[in-house]
């Protein structure tokens, strides 16, 4: 639970009243390996905080999955317009390394940001960062070489390179296996 705590106060301030609120909202799990969060279609209930693990958001496209964000432990998991609109999910979340988790239902956030202003802000540099995570990726496939969509990725994201494997990367960079294992190698 510190570690939420934590990683709030470096976001914003948190109140005493705040984070006995979270002692008693936030409810810890565990996923396995290749488990889900949430699968494309459903309705995202839950916002998680990562202690420990990895996990990828991705959606399919003509069969083929396209990865759209990498999230590593010490970060926040939120699919804004899912769970904030109660809309359909267009993506996956999958653990791609067994992780640990501290999750808050939908219900509780709202009554969080009803009652604490220190939430909003909170919220807002959530989004904010997510936005950036998107950026990153955008940049990374539009007008780049393969080969210079994988120093991109090098260079953003160097923490990853052993974590995640290649099929991943390749549909992070939009790109299949064969051409990132050429991109990798040429010098």
């Amino acid at each position: 639970m510190e570690k939420v705590i934590s990683f709030l106060n470096r976001l914003h301030p948190v109140s005493g009243a705040l984070e006995a609120e979270l002692q008693n909202r936030l409810r810890f799990t565990r996923k396995k390996k290749n488990e889900f969060l949430l699968y494309e279609g459903e309705v995202c209930q839950y916002a998680w905080y990562l202690q420990k693990g990895l996990v990828r958001c991705y959606y399919t496209r003509e069969e083929r999955e396209v990865t759209t964000l990498f999230i590593e432990e010490d970060h926040v998991i939120v699919l804004f317009k899912s769970l904030f609109d109660q809309k359909k999910s267009l993506y996956n979340i999958q653990a791609i390394e067994d992780c640990e988790l501290q999750g808050m239902r939908i219900e509780n956030i709202l009554h969080l940001v009803d009652t604490y202003p220190e939430i909003s802000r909170i919220r807002t540099i959530v989004a904010e960062r997510f936005n950036n995570l998107k950026d990153i990726r955008t940049r990374a496939i539009s007008r780049l070489t393969a080969r210079e969509r994988y120093r991109y990725f090098e260079k953003h994201f160097p923490q990853l390179l052993n974590r995640i494997k290649l099929e991943y990367i390749a549909s992070y960079l939009d790109m299949d296996i064969r051409t990132l294992t050429k991109a990798r190698t040429r010098k």
